[in-house]
């Protein structure tokens, strides 16, 4: 009788325990939301090196971004090409809207004039690249996180948080099904992503490696790799000269300063 008290003590004590650590833990939105968050900085503005390879050829490309995010949640990014001349002046302008629609434009200064972008082409190549319009700016409201497992890789704990669009018609215009992010435990960066099908099929793979610290406790992934599994092609992503709380105003992040020649 005493050795079975001391068995049930046990059980007890597991389960108090277990549910203890179950309670502490963090949600798969919180984790998403920490690795995406940029409130520790005003704003930022980088410059990106972006080379797209495909059957052996590379092509090459210089932009800028700034990019703000409020205290309402509401995120602001105007992307600007540099280089090549052919597509000098090109620019991506996004608002994301926690209590209203979310807007995307993007100029051509062939057309002369901007065009929004819809909700359908948000799976859309974003200029060539195997980065989508979503990859650049994603809305972390239209998806349901969740943590489904925690494993340790390269000697140290990672998160594995699925995250699964809300709709059926989100997944078709986002072109994926799922999405399974692997974010470190101790500083919460995304080490990688991993794109599937319906049927469960990895479809594109993102890696986000040289993180390097801008400010206080704000890191930033300098080197960010997609492939497209499919087409068989990948997209370099390398940030360089990364400034964190340069002052911009919010009024730059206007179609109007979308639509000006870059100086």
């Amino acid at each position: 009788m005493k050795y079975n008290r001391i068995i049930l003590l046990v059980f007890i004590l597991y389960l108090f325990v277990s549910s203890f650590v179950m309670a502490g833990e963090l949600s798969g939105e919180e984790i998403i939301n920490r690795a995406e968050n940029l409130s520790s900085v005003d704003d930022l503005s980088v410059e990106i090196e972006m080379r797209i390879i495909k059957s052996g050829r590379e092509r090459s490309r210089e932009l800028s971004m700034i990019i703000m995010e409020n205290e309402d949640g509401s995120e602001k990014s105007l992307i600007r090409f540099l280089s090549p001349a052919d597509i000098r002046g090109t620019g991506f302008l996004s608002i994301i809207n926690p209590e209203s629609a979310n807007e995307q434009y993007l100029y051509l200064p062939a057309l002369g004039k901007p065009r929004r972008i819809s909700s359908e082409d948000r799976g859309g190549q974003f200029m060539g690249s195997d980065f989508t319009y979503e990859d650049i700016s994603p809305d972390k409201e239209d998806y349901e996180h969740k943590i489904i497992n925690s494993v340790f890789e390269n000697e140290q704990e990672v998160y594995v948080v699925e995250s699964i669009p809300k709709t059926e018609k989100l997944k078709k215009d986002l072109g994926f099904a799922k999405k399974i992010s692997y974010i470190s435990k101790d500083q919460f960066f995304l080490i990688r992503a991993e794109y599937l099908s319906e049927k469960g099929e990895q479809i594109r793979r993102l890696e986000v490696s040289d993180y390097k610290q801008i400010i206080d406790e704000f890191w930033f992934g300098t080197y960010m790799l997609m492939e497209d599994l499919i087409k068989e092609s990948k997209t370099v992503l390398v940030y360089k000269n990364i400034v964190a709380n340069t002052g911009v105003d919010e009024s730059y992040f206007t179609i109007r300063e979308l639509s000006r020649p870059v100086r």
